[in-house]
């Protein structure tokens, strides 16, 4: 099968959207799909655009959100390379400028388009001073998504909001697997843990964007509490970068560690090396960290919203609170900083469950979505 795929993130940019698609892009090559991918051009490595053609697309990085580039529009060259390449199916994984350029050539040619919702974007835009615009954002996303033969989302309380907000009825969950090999207990190493967190008989962790939306205010509070109530020494990891990274380094809170971001063995040792994962965020999808987390051998302190619900068995793999209530995230913190045969428990419990989320059959469906709209077009 051809398949084109248009994402306004890819490689090397550093998300759990583009770290996705790239495993999808991997996936569909192994299993001899012909892909073209168009994205923005980004410098760095690519290692894994390994595709029958990329379409790059230059852009600059968007004010509020630097990581993320907003790219000109597609052009008619750029169609006609796609022309060219003659997709079967166009998956337009975003809703951006370069999502929107990929479904409007899907329905001029008569192409079946298949999207994927990832990133809750009008919740996002609360924390950036545009929560005014949410509404006009919910009807945006709906005109793009309305014409998909298939809509996937990554969990099934995402599902349930969109169809909340009156989305079409096609949707279905694509959820996210990980990779148990790099992201193992296996991977804990001492001398590190020594070096980033000295003295830390506990060692809590964070993994992700350090941002507004991710409640890492909430985290700051709730690690504060529990480093004051606690009977042992503790410390908190921070591993990643962004832009309330600052702000947070100048409170210069005792125990707290910054790393920036980690890639590859370095992020899965850091993982390793943790004993719990604290992860405040009530606007995820998803939560694919929370999941790295778990392969890790690490239960999760997270919150009762969003997708890490889906994620997350509370009482077997982790514990879930409500959310922005720091006293009651240090509250469940606590319970396993001072319960080390209970941490024990649940961290084996999150391995195993981690060990039966392999990306091979999760992408399987994706592909099958795709067979399921060519067959629909041609019937």
């Amino acid at each position: 099968m051809r398949v084109a795929l248009v994402t306004d993130t890819y490689l090397p940019q550093l998300n759990g959207v583009s770290r996705t698609l790239a495993r999808l892009v991997e996936h569909l090559g192994a299993t001899g799909h012909e892909v073209a991918l168009v994205s923005p051009r980004i410098s760095g490595p690519d290692e894994r655009a390994a595709t029958t053609l990329h379409i790059r697309v230059p852009g600059i990085p968007l004010p509020l959100y630097r990581d993320l580039k907003l790219t000109r529009p597609m052009t008619r060259w750029e169609g006609r390379l796609l022309t060219a390449f003659n997709p079967q199916v166009v998956h337009c994984a975003t809703e951006s400028v370069l999502g929107w350029g990929g479904r409007r050539w899907a329905l001029r040619n008569r192409r079946p388009l298949i999207t994927s919702f990832h990133t809750n974007s009008p919740a996002y835009a609360a924390e950036y001073r545009l929560g005014a615009m949410a509404p006009l954002g919910w009807r945006l996303l709906r005109r793009f998504h309305a014409p998909a033969h298939r809509t996937f989302c990554p969990s099934s309380q995402t599902l349930a909001e969109l169809q909340t907000r009156g989305f079409h009825p096609r949707l279905s969950i694509w959820s996210r697997g990980v990779d148990t090999h790099l992201f193992s207990p296996n991977r804990r190493n001492q001398a590190f843990r020594e070096e980033v967190a000295p003295g830390a008989e506990v060692l809590l962790l964070y993994v992700g964007r350090l941002a507004g939306e991710k409640r890492l205010d909430v985290l700051m509070d709730a690690f504060i509490s529990v480093r004051d109530r606690a009977s042992v020494k503790v410390g908190l990891l921070m591993v990643g970068d962004g832009p309330l990274g600052p702000r947070l380094r100048e409170r210069r809170v005792p125990g707290v560690h910054f790393l920036g971001f980690l890639t590859g063995e370095a992020l899965g040792r850091a993982y390793a090396s943790g004993d719990v994962f604290a992860f405040p965020s009530d606007t995820e999808t998803f939560g694919n960290v929370a999941l790295e987390a778990m392969a890790s051998g690490l239960p999760v302190v997270s919150v009762r919203k969003g997708g890490v619900q889906d994620v997350v068995d509370d009482g077997r793999t982790g514990v879930l609170v409500e959310p922005r209530d720091p006293e009651a995230l240090a509250d469940a913190l606590l319970t396993l900083v001072e319960a080390p045969a209970r941490r024990r428990r649940m961290a084996e419990a999150a391995r195993a469950e981690a060990l039966d989320r392999g990306w091979s059959r999760i992408l399987d469906r994706v592909v099958e979505g795709y067979h399921g709209a060519v067959e629909g077009v041609a019937a």
